[in-house]
């Protein structure tokens, strides 16, 4: 079960994320980059935080196994 509190100690741009994730419903970390000018590093970080806590999921593509998607699985709230 999660935990609102751990997403309130979520770093910013975690949450960031996660707000860009519910508008868009399922992004690649490229599109999320291009979209948010955030560096990779911390799309990277972001990510892995929000992976961890379980409210998104991590899908291959189809075609081109280099390229993942993230989607959001749950709301914290």
């Amino acid at each position: 079960m999660f935990a609102q509190r751990s997403f309130l100690a979520l770093p910013p741009s975690a949450k960031f994320l996660y707000v860009l994730l519910k508008g868009r419903r399922r992004m690649s970390r490229q599109d999320i980059i291009n979209r948010t000018f955030l560096p990779p590093r911390t799309v990277n970080y972001g990510l892995s935080r929000l992976k961890d806590l379980g409210l998104i999921r991590e899908y291959g593509h189809d075609e081109d196994k280099r390229r993942t998607f993230y989607e959001l699985v749950s709301a914290p709230m």
